[in-house]
């Protein structure tokens, strides 16, 4: 919806303390033993804080030097979003088979947009693209001597500690001197080598505060839009709700947040612009050039004429120039419309909203520090932090210990933010309950609808189930790690856990899709609780919608249109609701209550074709389709048979009352059975199906299976039955190689078969081509595999983007 997109930071996670380190020489010999007593106390308080790392920790300037400017940020950051070796990424997405195949089907098999860009816009001779490096040792920048020290420590430790060497420069060294004309400066410049985007402290905090605006924007949304319909159908004229809903962000709402003491001016006083760093690594050739780009951006801001300032100020030793934009400026302008505004909001709301202006300004400035252009975006100069020296800044506490077990990776990328963000975060977001709690408080006391009070009710249930289903979500410090290794891989640490999962069972099903011909495999263990107060908050989301429908239908609405929701919802209530009830109640307690709480999802791809009327011979005898099933532990056969056979007489009543609307005997089918192993598997019979092409459901008493073939059920709970290592958590793969081989083998039998099955002509040979170099594709990718589990009680998640 249009005016409501509000910018999100990402889960955050934690902000540790900072070594400390004792001089004995200095000291009692009892001090010692009180300072360790001290920090034993202190680590054991932010221990749930901070992410567990596994391997030995890197120094501050060993993480400086692999982790790139936030070395240069202050240690209350919040939040910090890296990507490295940009160029280098291009490069492998350039050689992969995919880019051939787009390549290949625009402006007849030339791109050189991309091309140039993410060469950094220069060729060497003969037509090779210019390879981007960091090598080249950076001259200090202005006003930065005092760090020169701290660098050339950096480039002497790279040099004696491997993990600390960045793997690009190993690639790239000398490139900078392959070509004598400079290099224009481009995109690819600013984004070829490390990008950054940091924020500062209250991030958290004002980002709550939007999300606060925006929740109360909802309540205050529905709210109106449920007083108007009760007064719509007071009087019997819709027509103006059309209206309503077109003026749902009008001066009404405005008045409405104003006023509101959640998101009135209170809030509007407390919000503002949080310290925003985006940095970019330049090489020393392009340095310059880039920070003209950066600062030209900057200047755009002087459009603004006499709203803005010029400032010029210092941080850490760099130097920093840019503009202010004033609120004092800002205030004085709007106040020239005072009358207008007095007309929309009362006198002394209108007072307070111009002098809250006033107080809030913006700066953005541009600098060069070190190897980095960076623009800064904050509301005072004071904002902007720079740290003194690594050991004083983000990489010197504890904050990004999680990446050191990875220092001597191929970096992509790496996240970082604060646990008391996240928590803030998402304790801000809110949830369904700020829209039922405007519906409620808009029908209440409006006579449009009739008596609302079990309506009202049913919205206080709802808000007290999702309230019960939030409260069982955790939330630890989070942090990602993105590296090159084998193709892509990413691990994270912590983060927010909804306790949807059952972290400590391990599944039964895990060896399930172990089989080189699965294309997709799925497992996971939900949570008991979980289940029954998600269960709970939907039950209560259908009865809420389904009073609400009905509370419509009694409305003294007389057009056409509401005439035939009438009807419908009349038929519905005395038809089928007691129908849709009972077969709820089978499901809910007698299916989902007769199986274990652990599923399994597999795909595969070796299912026999159905003998189609109009198929070739050799298709149905050769050809493969996909087969899926879901796979479930039994804990009680007898009531899995009893609620299939309230199921089965809820379904026969249902079409008793269909064919007599319809006039036409429709009548239920009855299934067939077989038995195998102590397992029976029911289906309806249809023509053209074999085992191997069946939609049935599988019962044993150990396993259930709903599948596509009875074969493919069978030999999975055959595996299930032999048992296997137990994964814990969630676990996801999908098996490319797979694919490949079954798209290979397929168009094969088509293109054999093709005049066959294409009486009125062949496909052209460049579809034959296209199809052949899509499939290609398949070969550079191996497989994607995700698992997400708890270590040491640390939420924690690997996913691998395998290639060959």
């Amino acid at each position: 919806m249009k005016n409501r997109v509000l910018w999100l930071v990402i889960p955050a996670m934690a902000f540790g303390l900072g070594a400390c380190k004792e001089n004995k020489e200095t000291k009692a010999p009892e001090v010692p033993t009180k300072v360790d007593e001290m920090v034993a106390k202190v680590t054991e308080a932010v221990a749930p804080v901070l992410p567990k790392v596994a391997g030995p920790k890197i120094s501050p300037t060993e993480r400086g030097a692999k982790l790139g400017f936030a070395k240069h940020l202050p240690q209350d950051t919040e939040v910090v979003l890296a990507f490295y070796n940009g160029s280098k990424t291009a490069d492998r997405l350039k050689a992969s088979k995919l880019w051939k195949l787009v390549e290949s089907q625009m402006n007849g098999g030339g791109m050189s947009g991309p091309d140039e860009e993410m060469d950094n816009g220069a060729a060497a001779p003969g037509g090779a693209p210019a390879v981007e490096g960091d090598a080249e040792e950076p001259a200090p920048a202005d006003g930065a001597e005092e760090h020169q020290a701290v660098e050339e420590a950096e480039a002497g430790a790279a040099e004696a500690n491997p993990i600390m060497k960045d793997p690009a420069a190993d690639d790239t060294a000398g490139a900078d001197h392959a070509v004598d004309m400079p290099e224009p400066v481009g995109p690819a410049v600013l984004l070829g080598t490390e990008v950054t985007l940091a924020f500062g402290k209250t991030t958290g905090e004002q980002t709550g505060n939007l999300l606060t605006l925006n929740r109360r924007m909802s309540y205050f949304q529905m709210r109106g839009i449920a007083k108007a319909f009760a007064a719509a159908a007071k009087s019997g004229d819709m027509s103006s709700l059309s209206e309503s809903f077109a003026n749902s962000y009008g001066e009404q709402l405005m008045k409405d947040l104003a006023h509101d003491p959640e998101s009135g001016m209170g809030l509007f006083d407390k919000m503002n612009v949080p310290p925003i760093y985006i940095a970019f690594r330049t090489k020393e050739s392009d340095r310059a050039g880039a920070a003209r780009l950066i600062a030209s951006t900057v200047e755009n801001v002087s459009m603004m004429g006499e709203m803005v300032e010029p400032v010029t100020f210092e941080s850490g030793g760099f130097k920093f120039e840019g503009a202010k934009i004033l609120g004092s400026k800002i205030s004085a302008m709007l106040a020239e419309d005072r009358e207008e505004m007095d007309k929309e909001l009362d006198t002394a709301t209108v007072d307070k909203m111009l002098a809250a202006i006033a107080k809030k300004n913006v700066v953005v400035a541009s600098g060069t520090v070190g190897e980095y252009v960076v623009m800064f975006v904050g509301a005072s100069t004071d904002d902007l932090k720079l740290a003194a020296d690594a050991d004083h800044s983000l990489v010197g506490s504890d904050a990004l210990a999680f990446s050191d077990a990875y220092a001597s990776k191929d970096l992509a990328a790496l996240a970082y933010g604060k646990k008391e963000m996240l928590e803030l975060l998402v304790k801000s977001a809110g949830g369904l309950a700020d829209m039922t709690n405007g519906i409620r408080d808009g029908l209440a006391g409006a006579d449009g609808l009739g008596n609302t009070r079990d309506l009202e009710a049913l919205f206080g249930i709802l808000s007290d189930r999702e309230a019960a289903l939030r409260k069982l979500a955790t939330t630890e410090g989070m942090g990602l790690v993105a590296y090159f290794e084998d193709g892509l891989k990413m691990e994270s640490f912590g983060g927010t856990d909804n306790t949807m999962l059952d972290w400590k069972t391990p599944n039964k099903l895990s060896h399930i899709g172990d089989a080189d011909d699965v294309l997709f495999f799925a497992n996971a263990t939900v949570d008991a609780n979980f289940d029954e107060k998600a269960r709970a908050y939907a039950e209560a989301m259908v009865e809420t919608a389904y009073a609400i429908t009905m509370k419509v239908s009694e409305a003294p609405l007389t057009d056409e249109k509401a005439a035939e929701f009438k009807g419908m919802a009349k038929m519905f209530d005395e038809k089928f609701r007691p129908d849709l009830v009972a077969l709820w109640d089978a499901y809910a307690d007698g299916f989902n209550a007769s199986l274990g709480h652990e599923r399994a999802v597999v795909v595969d791809l070796n299912g026999a074709a159905p003998a189609i009327p109009g198929l070739p011979q050799p298709i149905v005898d050769k050809a493969k389709v996909p087969r899926i099933a879901l796979v479930a532990p039994v804990i009680d056969r007898a009531k899995l048979s009893g609620s299939w056979e309230k199921m089965n007489t809820t379904l026969t009543s249902v079409l008793a009352k269909v064919s007599e609307m319809a006039g036409k005997e429709i009548p239920m089918q009855k299934p067939l059975s077989s038995e195998k192993n102590g397992n029976t598997t029911w289906f309806f019979p249809m023509p053209f199906f074999n085992d191997d092409f069946l939609p049935s459901v599988t019962v044993g008493d150990k396993w259930f299976a709903a599948s596509s073939s009875k074969m493919q059920a069978l030999d999975l709970i055959a595996k299930a039955d032999k048992g296997g290592e137990g994964r814990t958590g969630f676990y996801l793969n999908l098996n490319f190689k797979a694919l490949e081989t079954y798209a290979k083998n397929t168009y094969k039998l088509y293109d054999e078969n093709a005049a066959a099955l294409n009486p009125n002509g062949e496909m052209s040979p460049a579809d034959k081509k296209v199809i052949e170099e899509s499939i290609a594709v398949l070969g550079d990718l191996d497989r994607l595999t995700i698992h997400t589990r708890r270590e040491n009680s640390q939420l924690r998640s690997s996913v691998h983007f395998k290639t060959r």
